[in-house]
């Protein structure tokens, strides 16, 4: 999962905390439960806890289970799963996902918007200082770093750790505004 995927991931799984997500016990006697885990392969059915499909598994690791409601793409911490006879179950309904992320996604909006502040410090994806903030425009954020100034879809930044980011390390938007430039004929 990449970096801006992580991020997402992260703020998800915390509204989701705040919503009361949590491992669904099974109906299995108490041996069978502790051994008992999901099964989270790609493509696979995830049901509430009434037997109603709750999403599809896009993709799986150790830190999240990705479930797609046809909506959203919902970033869940595995151990928030329990095992079921169909797949596995979660306590919560596709309607409860899709609120869950449109609530996530719309602090992290707030969040994001609050912090464009002119002269804020922008780091890349791997933590490298890129410049600041000159202004906000529309949908778009002019930043000014030594390389010189570009303007950036606001969409193309987050909030980590409470410091802006960009969606790309400082190596790369180096590049990227000195292969913009355009070179004087006159020189």
């Amino acid at each position: 999962m990449n970096h801006a995927a992580k991020l997402t991931a992260t703020r998800i799984s915390f509204a989701l905390a705040i919503a009361g997500v949590a491992a669904v016990p099974v109906a299995a006697p108490a041996f069978a439960q502790a051994a008992a885990k999901p099964n989270f392969a790609a493509g696979g059915t995830v049901y509430d806890t009434s037997g109603g499909i709750a999403g599809t598994i896009a993709e799986a690791s150790a830190d999240a289970v990705v479930i797609d409601t046809g909506r959203n793409k919902v970033a869940i911490p595995p151990a928030s799963f329990g095992a079921g006879e169909k797949g596995p179950i979660l306590a919560m309904t596709m309607a409860e996902l899709d609120a869950a992320a449109d609530g996530a996604a719309a602090a992290a909006k707030a969040q994001l918007l609050a912090a464009l502040v002119p002269g804020a410090a922008v780091k890349g994806s791997a933590g490298q200082p890129i410049g600041a903030v000159e202004k906000l425009d529309g949908e778009f954020v002019l930043l000014r770093s030594e390389a010189g100034k570009a303007r950036v879809p606001v969409t193309a930044l987050a909030v980590d750790g409470g410091a802006l980011m960009l969606g790309m390390t400082a190596a790369d938007f180096t590049a990227a505004v000195e292969a913009t430039k355009v070179s004087d004929p006159e020189a």
